[in-house]
């Protein structure tokens, strides 16, 4: 059976359009990643973030993965509607403090 046939590819070709960009695949540091068996709820779970900034610390892609997080957060928007999970060593409330940093100086209100 071919591939192309099957009535799933459309959606899947489009999703990964949608996270690798015009290529479609995934690049190639990935195969590199610590976190490549594992399985994806360590990173998206609130109580097991501590687990996943650990497997992250020991990664040695963790440059490219984080900066290639941060062009797609950039690039889809993301970032404004929910930043979250353990991506690249970072917490989604880190990224979002890249984004949006706090300022220590307040404005006067008129």
């Amino acid at each position: 059976m071919n591939p192309h046939d099957h009535p799933g590819y459309v959606g899947t070709r489009a999703l990964m359009i949608a996270l690798f960009g015009p290529s479609g695949t995934p690049p190639a540091w990935r195969s590199d990643a610590v976190c490549a068996g594992e399985d994806t709820e360590l990173f998206f779970t609130s109580d097991t973030t501590a687990q996943a900034l650990a497997v992250c610390s020991g990664c040695p892609v963790i440059a490219q993965c984080r900066a290639d997080h941060f062009e797609w957060e950039n690039r889809t928007r993301s970032r404004r509607f929910y930043a979250s999970g353990v991506v690249g060593g970072t917490t989604g409330s880190e990224r979002n403090q890249t984004y949006y940093p706090r300022t220590t100086t307040r404005k006067e209100v008129a």
